[in-house]
């Protein structure tokens, strides 16, 4: 299939793609991972800090307002919605034009996909950040509220049950990208010293086998919502942390999860510097 363009569409078109891959957007970009890697890594540490019965929240909405109540909070959190944002649209550019390092049609239609997720995932992210800082809160749409809304639309459990599915098989993405190592392909690693390859690659393999880990566990509990049709059994990082706590040795393998999630914040730090943009 061929697509005719105008001149000025065509124009337009290259001066859009050249805007997506300008500095400007590569730095917020960059400063983008800094911000995932501060929010996950926060998530690990409010997640020990539930361990030990010291807090009651383990999430983005959590890891936010924790930011929030800092001195000089504020200003941080006005640089995490620079980040989320313009690592938003940098996923967008790619979602629109590809990822330069694939050349299957197959693989790179389906990373399109992927990489639009993703930018719809971190501008929520954006979106949050903004509200927590101005207005004080962290306040917004839970899991359970939005699977709610879901459930009752024509069809709703099975779209929510679908949806569980496809946070399983994420979770499942994620658990070999972190066994394989399938993350290193995105790196310069050209830049790095082999004390800091070794280090950057195991605290991928940690973070990303933690994170499939917990995103596992929140594909079932949608699932079960949606069987059971249950809105309120649908949940995020938090209730799914919390489950890790009732297990037998809980406490212990709770902390590993938040420590699992604290090494994937280090990693996307790292990320931020080594990443191939």
């Amino acid at each position: 299939m061929t697509t005719n363009l105008t001149p000025g569409a065509t124009s337009a078109r290259g001066a859009a793609h050249q805007a997506a891959n300008s500095d400007a957007f590569n730095k917020a970009a960059r400063v983008g991972f800094l911000a995932k890697g501060l929010v996950y890594a926060l998530i690990g540490a409010l997640a020990i800090q539930v361990a030990f019965g010291d807090s009651e929240k383990a999430d983005q909405q959590g890891a936010l307002q924790s930011v929030a109540e800092k001195p000089g909070g504020s200003v941080v959190l006005w640089l995490m919605v620079i980040g989320f944002v313009g690592y938003a649209v940098w996923r967008f550019s790619e979602a629109v034009w590809g990822r330069r390092d694939e050349t299957d049609e197959k693989k790179r239609t389906l990373k399109r996909l992927g990489s639009a997720a993703n930018g719809l995932i971190y501008l929520g992210f954006g979106v949050l950040a903004f509200r927590t800082v101005t207005a004080g809160s962290s306040g917004g749409s839970t899991s359970a509220d939005v699977t709610a809304t879901v459930l009752k639309w024509p069809g709703g459990q099975t779209i929510v049950f679908v949806a569980g599915l496809v946070v399983i098989a994420i979770a499942v993405g994620l658990t070999v990208r972190g066994l394989k190592t399938d993350f290193e392909k995105h790196l310069d690693t050209a830049r790095m010293s082999p004390t800091t390859f070794k280090a950057v690659r195991r605290l991928g393999q940690v973070g990303y086998v933690a994170r499939g880990v917990v995103f596992g566990l929140v594909g079932i509990f949608v699932c079960k919502a949606a069987m059971d049709y249950e809105p309120g059994k649908a949940s995020g990082f938090d209730v799914a942390l919390k489950s890790i706590a009732g297990a037998p040795f809980g406490q212990f393998l709770l902390v590993l999860a938040a420590l699992g999630l604290i090494c994937f914040g280090a990693y996307c730090v790292a990320e931020a510097r080594y990443r191939r943009l």
